[in-house]
C-alpha cells in the first residue's frame, strides 16, 4: 500500500460525487425545464484526512503522496475490511463478463454472470468502474453512465471489492507540522480531492 491509498485508509470522512451534468432552467412563470449534458461523469472522491498523525510514523505516505504529486494518477481500492462496505457486492454474482461486444457509449450492456446483481453494485470494465442501476437476475445491466472506450467482448470485468479507481490528485492539501516529544503531529490544510483519471 502506497500512494494516496494510504490517506483512503486513514480518512476522516469521504465525499463521493459521481452525478451527471444537469442543468436547470425556470422561465419567469415559474416552469422549469431540464437537460442533461452527456459526459463521462468521472467518479470524485474528497477525502477528510485525520489530523495528528505521528509525522515520525507517516514519513513515507507523505513521501508517496508527494512523489504522485498533482501529476501521476494511482489506483485506489476499497478493499480492506475498514472500507469493503462501499463497494461489497449486494447481488449474489462473483464472476462475469461480457456477452460480445458493447455498443460505445451505451448505458445498457451485456453479461454473463453466475448470479444477480442489484442496484448499487460495483462493475468495471476495461478499468472504469461503473453501477449498476436496477436489480438485474438476467443479462441486460444497466449503468450509471455512458460505457468509456470501446472495450472487446473479452474485456474483464470485476466486481464489488475488485474494483479500482484510477485517480489523479485534483487539489492536494500542505501539512504543518505542530512539534511534540521526539516528533510533531500532522496537520493538513484541507482535504484531497480524487479526480478519476479518463484517457478512453
Amino acid at each position: 500500500m502506497a500512494g494516496f491509498q494510504n490517506i483512503v485508509e486513514i480518512q476522516q470522512k469521504m465525499n463521493v460525487n459521481n452525478r451527471r451534468t444537469v442543468g436547470q432552467q425556470v422561465s419567469r412563470s415559474g416552469q422549469i425545464t431540464v437537460a442533461q449534458y452527456l459526459t463521462t461523469v468521472p467518479w470524485v472522491f474528497t477525502i477528510t484526512p485525520h489530523n495528528f498523525l505521528y509525522y515520525p510514523q507517516v514519513r513515507d505516505v507523505i513521501q508517496a503522496i508527494d512523489n504522485l504529486d498533482r501529476q501521476l494518477p494511482d489506483y485506489i481500492t476499497f478493499q480492506s475490511n475498514d472500507l469493503k462496505w462501499f463497494t461489497a457486492m449486494r447481488g449474489t454474482a462473483t464472476v462475469a463478463s461480457l456477452s460480445g461486444t458493447p455498443t460505445p457509449n451505451s448505458q445498457t450492456i451485456n453479461i454473463t454472470s453466475n448470479g444477480t446483481l442489484l442496484a448499487g453494485d460495483f462493475i468495471s470494465i476495461n478499468g472504469y468502474v461503473y453501477k449498476v442501476t436496477a436489480d438485474s437476475a438476467g443479462s441486460v445491466i444497466n449503468i450509471n453512465r455512458p460505457l468509456i472506450g470501446s472495450p472487446t467482448s473479452t474485456a474483464p470485468v470485476l466486481l464489488g471489492n475488485n474494483c479500482s479507481f484510477y485517480v489523479l490528485a485534483e487539489q492536494l492539501p500542505t501539512y504543518t507540522l505542530n512539534p511534540m516529544t521526539n516528533g510533531a503531529w500532522v496537520e493538513w490544510s484541507g482535504p484531497f480531492v480524487f479526480r478519476e483519471y479518463i484517457t478512453g
